[in-house]
């Protein structure tokens, strides 16, 4: 398997880091499927682009995702690339901007104070 790796460090309840990846892959037009006994999120059929793939892992206190892409047409797609090199460059970078925006959206989470933010002198 031909797959790029992220890990993302996080100090919130993973329930809410779940619940926010998953607004942001929904957001970007993913959705959830069973590939090959996994469970991961898929982007397009293959028939104009290549296929957009993202795993999530969780672990204490770190997200692990995996981003590749599949060139070919719904279950006879080719083999996974990850997100490097030319080969397919358009739809790797869209992927890479995905997993951008988790990695931005998580770290913005972790920077909200708790409680009403326009309450000054607020204890963290």
């Amino acid at each position: 398997m031909a797959r790029s790796f992220y890990n993302i460090s996080f100090t919130q309840d993973p329930s809410a880091v779940d619940n926010l990846v998953r607004s942001i892959l929904i957001g970007d037009d993913y959705h959830e499927i069973n590939y090959n006994t996994e469970v991961v999120w898929k982007k397009g059929t293959g028939l104009m682009t290549a296929m957009h793939y993202i795993k999530l892992e969780y672990y204490p206190n770190v997200l692990r995702v995996a981003g590749w892409v599949q060139v070919g047409v719904g279950s006879i797609g080719g083999k996974e690339r990850d997100l490097t090199g030319f080969t397919c460059a358009i739809p790797k970078q869209s992927v890479k901007k995905t997993i951008e925006k988790i990695q931005l959206a998580v770290a913005q989470m972790a920077s909200i104070p708790y409680g009403n933010p326009n309450t000054p002198n607020m204890p963290r």
